[in-house]
């Protein structure tokens, strides 16, 4: 007894062995010499002395505990000291084994004998289900879990989005609606028609930070919804370089909004640029090249530069296009185009990033027939450009640095005067004024005649003049506008409307062609052998004068000169002038001799009704020559 209880405290001390004991079943019972009272199995311990059996002579407390599912030895332990592999207080030797992933023998072997449909060496019935094409569990399915949207496609199968069974490998892609319909990683990738989105702004060359560091692009949406650009294509056609976009999540273009593609999205050697998508694999040549955007085979947009052939070829500044060109399709023209001139933050490169581009400066924006670089100095506004009127006396309409008052015209004629065709009117603007009380200038044009009229504003005498004269040839009605100017500023234009009448009675005009005129010349004369050799007279300039030819009507008159005789040659330069000039050829010269040429002019003239002087005045022009 002594033996037993000893083993069981240093069992429980350093660990019981792992091997079944072999039972000594040769081993007497306690005989002590005396029968005890009580011990009905006669194995030398009573009941009343802790024999938990006293049937059977194989259990008392002292013996060596066997394996058995007994307690051998009374003390309330069943097995003690035998290997218990799964902790279930079952020793491995009557434990067996179960389907629950543990070795419940103890034989080295887990849930052996069990099926294992997939032979991963987990057995079915503990063996949880993956994505693999397996049925790890062995319930007859392959899967099952793993279609939470339950379109027929496994995310182990492809399905970028199990939980939308819009998005599936093999589906059609839906326009706009910001999935990925058919796994390819592009978003809408057939939402992207031809102009839907511009390459607005490149930069080429950047002065501030390396080529490969600065380098930029950016891309307009010009249509009306939301466009992924997962998926799209980068070419630069040049360097047959290109890249196609990925991401984990979309990367949107909202409409009306810009999205910038860098070569670096490090703000700190990028030059300061925020850089929406950084792309790899592309340079950009400074000389030509060209940028194209490609989905799903189709270039959607692309822009080309040509060393400054047809595009500008700025250095330390981005190639911008002008926003009137935004929406005009795949590729703008070229006279769009421009160097940027504003910088963004504070550094020295020039260009806008990520926002709307200025209006380039070549480019007349408000149609006031001025450009920025021809000295609009707000571009953006009709009523100002270099010379318009000071509409406002708060504004510079007239790009000179200062802001004024603007004078006003008023266009008026003498109402005392016929209103008859043929009949000179005196147009008024005397009463036009400037606020400031300073002097103006006057401008009369003749804005619109009868279809039958043959006047111009030329035909106005002296239209800068307050008060010049003008003579309707038709009946009809005329207008006229008179601007006038200040120092500075230029009013708007007064209009004036004359309706005129026709004239019934009308006198023959009179012609006067002028007092005779003669001139004496000489020429040098050379003796030689006492012969005198004298030079011909040089040809003379006789300047007529017909204003003093006479229409009782007061029209004026248009004149018409002829040479009637001559005895050299007469030329007239100007026949139908009031004051033509005539040259006639010199005479012959002979010493101390006075040779004579004449020529006979005649003049007509005609009135503005058209009736024309039947006498014909004559003017005599004599030129003597003598040689000396």
């Amino acid at each position: 007894m002594i033996r037993g209880f000893f083993l069981l405290p240093l069992c429980l001390m350093i660990g019981c062995p792992a091997e079944v004991p072999i039972k000594d079943d040769s081993e007497p019972p306690i005989d002590s010499g005396v029968i005890q009272v009580g011990d009905e199995d006669q194995d030398g311990v009573a009941e009343a002395d802790g024999d938990c059996d006293d049937e059977n002579p194989d259990i008392h407390p002292g013996r060596t505990e066997d394996c058995n599912a007994i307690d051998d030895n009374c003390n309330g332990l069943v097995d003690e000291g035998y290997a218990d592999s799964d902790v279930d207080g079952i020793a491995d030797c009557q434990d067996s084994e179960e389907c629950d992933g543990l070795d419940n023998d103890g034989d080295g072997d887990v849930d052996e004998g069990y099926p294992d449909s997939d032979f991963d060496g987990v057995a079915d019935c503990v063996g949880e289900e993956r994505c693999d094409g397996q049925d790890n569990d062995g319930d007859g399915e392959v899967d099952e879990g793993f279609d939470q949207d339950e379109d027929g496609v496994t995310s182990c199968d492809g399905d970028c989005d199990d939980t939308n069974a819009l998005v599936a490998p093999g589906l059609e892609e839906t326009l706009s609606d910001g999935l990925d319909n058919d796994c390819d990683g592009s978003v809408d990738e057939s939402a992207w028609p031809l102009g839907a989105v511009q390459i607005v702004e490149v930069m080429v060359n950047p002065g501030a930070v390396q080529d490969r560091h600065g380098e930029w692009f950016e891309v307009f949406n010009a249509s009306q919804t939301a466009l992924s650009v997962n998926g799209l294509v980068l070419v630069s056609t040049v360097g047959g370089e290109s890249h196609a976009v990925h991401a984990s999540a979309p990367l949107t273009i909202e409409p009306g909004d810009y999205f910038v593609f860098g070569g670096e999205a490090n703000q700190n050697i990028n030059g300061g640029v925020v850089v929406d998508y950084a792309y790899e694999g592309i340079s950009l040549s400074n000389e030509t090249d060209e940028i194209q955007l490609v989905s799903e085979g189709v270039v959607v947009a692309s822009m080309a530069w040509d060393d400054g052939a047809t595009m500008p070829d700025p250095d330390g500044a981005s190639i911008t296009l002008d926003p009137i060109g935004y929406g005009s399709g795949v590729v703008a023209s070229t006279d769009q185009w421009c160097a940027a001139r504003q910088g963004w933050g504070t550094q020295t490169d020039k260009g806008s990033p990520g926002a709307a581009n200025e209006l380039c400066s070549t480019w007349d924006h408000d149609g006031d027939g001025y450009s920025w670089d021809e000295g609009d100095c707000v571009d953006t506004d009709a009523t100002i450009w270099p010379g318009a009127p000071e509409v406002l006396s708060t504004v510079d309409n007239d790009c000179d640095g200062e802001v004024e008052t603007m004078p006003v015209a008023v266009a008026g004629y003498d109402t005392t005067a016929s209103l008859e065709h043929c009949t000179e009117i005196l147009l008024d603007g005397t009463t036009s004024h400037d606020p400031d009380g300073n002097s103006v200038s006057y401008d009369w044009e003749l804005t619109s005649a009868p279809s039958n009229s043959n006047t111009t504003t030329a035909d106005i005498d002296q239209p800068t003049d307050g008060e010049p004269l003008f003579q309707p040839d038709v009946a009809g009605s005329y207008v006229f506008t008179l601007s006038v100017m200040d120092s500075n500023a230029l009013s708007f234009p007064d209009s004036l409307s004359l309706d005129i009448t026709t004239r019934l009675d009308n006198e023959e005009p009179t012609p006067d062609s002028g007092s005779d005129q003669s001139v004496s010349v000489t020429s040098s004369c050379t003796n030689s052998n006492y012969t005198w050799t004298c030079n011909d007279c040089e040809e003379t300039d006789f300047t007529l004068d017909g204003t003093n030819s006479i229409d009782v009507d007061g029209e004026r008159l248009t004149y018409a000169w002829e040479v009637i005789s001559a005895d050299g040659t007469a030329t007239i330069d100007d026949a139908s002038s009031s004051s033509p000039t005539v040259t006639l050829s010199g005479p012959a010269a002979d010493y101390g001799t006075a040779n004579s040429e004449t020529a006979t002019l005649g003049l007509r003239v005609t009135d503005c009704y058209g009736a024309t002087s039947q006498v014909l005045d004559e003017v005599l022009l004599t030129v003597t020559c003598t040689g000396n």
